[in-house]
């Protein structure tokens, strides 16, 4: 049944929570409706939900409750009360765009609805203005969503640079607005014109924005690895850098072409566009990043080759890419450096423990920078911070369908 459909059980029934509708209207909004929760989650819950209702949102009422009647759906709907939380609201018609395979499988729906709140109360006059970036954690975690640490899968956030008063969602194809905001007991909700998109493989991406390099990446059978590789963070050259390199790179033996790709790649780590200025970070071929930012953007460089980063902060399920104007022609290697980086980036994972409250900062980076919510302050995001963990070095392949080679064979550094 499609979603638009469930609009029908918008009224709920006492008995979906055990509740009358008195015990509903008792749950308040703020403080008092957190108090409500402690001790009557049904109420509030019932309270959420007409709240909602008013605004319209029914379709998203008829999501909810037919996650309700499942253990994973009641556990994400009953950790609303836990704190403040920021909701991004598909409207009726964003809901009616979604598939049939997808509104039937409840499993997948509290998947997507998790991935559409956020820790803690987020103001767009607290995030960083577009095209700069603002890393929250949603409660998405599991489910082949695989970061270093268990870290929840972030949005990525921007303050709208046009009006000022609204957010821009950066996913990998495109940027999601929101209107708003509504109040509904603890939570902040923003109505989006489509359902977000949860984060997609590193193949799924290199679909979408390298399309000429997707099918390579699948002929030498580094797709599988690099999307089970837990924690990476990938600065990926785009068409235009590649096709500028030909010369050179027609130059190099295969073993120089893999430890150019690791040069592209921080393996055991994942680096939002708020970090790369804030700590060292060392590749999976053990040389060194430099970052630096003025008023045309970021740049990254790596020996003697520097890039701007066009594009920051694609989430993809086990990590990040960052899309660089330029390919880091750096055959250098230093075996020991890159092991000894990523046995500290193991031993990070290992003690590392998620932040359920995000501070803002500010940043002089272009085109990336960070924030949090409009209500704290400070000098780093902790939502945001570096998290590492085991994983396959692996990096982009677009060099090999350069040099018209199908198969990398052994070329692939493994630490």
């Amino acid at each position: 049944m499609r979603l638009s459909a469930l609009a029908s059980l918008v009224l709920l029934p006492a008995s979906v929570f055990g509740q009358s509708s008195s015990a509903s209207a008792s749950a308040s909004a703020g403080a008092g409706g957190n108090e409500t929760a402690a001790t009557n989650p049904q109420a509030y819950l019932q309270a959420v939900l007409a709240a909602l209702t008013q605004a319209n949102l029914t379709s998203l009422v008829g999501v909810a409750t037919g996650i309700a009647n499942t253990t994973e759906g009641l556990a994400l709907l009953t950790s609303l009360s836990v704190g403040n939380k920021t909701v991004f609201a598909p409207s009726n018609t964003a809901f009616a765009n979604v598939s049939e395979d997808v509104s039937s499988n409840t499993t997948l729906l509290t998947q997507i609805l998790s991935y559409h709140i956020l820790n803690n109360t987020y103001l767009p006059a607290g995030v960083a203005t577009a095209p700069n970036h603002t890393i929250a954690r949603s409660l998405l975690r599991g489910g082949g969503y695989s970061l270093p640490g268990n870290f929840s899968a972030p949005l990525v956030l921007g303050k709208n640079s046009t009006n000022g008063t609204s957010f821009e969602i950066n996913q990998a194809s495109d940027n999601v607005s929101t209107t708003g905001p509504v109040g509904a007991a603890n939570l902040q909700v923003y109505i989006i014109d489509e359902v977000l998109t949860l984060p997609p493989t590193i193949g799924q991406v290199a679909t979408t924005l390298f399309p000429s390099l997707a099918g390579v990446i699948g002929q030498t059978g580094l797709l599988d690895p690099l999307s089970a590789s837990q924690g990476v963070t990938i600065f990926a050259p785009n068409d235009a850098a590649i096709l500028g390199v030909t010369q050179a790179l027609g130059q190099l033996n295969s073993t120089q072409i893999s430890t150019i790709l690791a040069n592209h790649v921080i393996n055991g780590t994942v680096a939002y566009s708020n970090q790369l200025a804030s700590a060292n970070y060392t590749s999976a071929a053990g040389q060194p990043f430099t970052f630096t930012s003025n008023s045309t953007g970021t740049f990254v460089s790596s020996g003697g080759s520097i890039a701007r980063v066009v594009q920051s902060d694609v989430i993809v399920s086990n990590g990040v890419i960052h899309i660089i104007d330029g390919v880091l022609v750096n055959p250098g290697a230093n075996p020991e450096a890159a092991a000894s980086a990523y046995s500290s980036a193991t031993a990070a994972a290992a003690t590392s423990v998620e932040a359920t409250t995000p501070v803002t900062a500010t940043s002089t980076a272009a085109p990336s920078g960070t924030g949090g919510p409009a209500t704290t302050s400070g000098a780093a995001s902790s939502a945001g911070q570096v998290v590492s963990s085991k994983g396959l070095v692996g990096g982009l392949v677009g060099f090999v369908s350069i040099l018209g080679t199908a198969i990398m064979g052994g070329g692939l550094l493994l630490l």
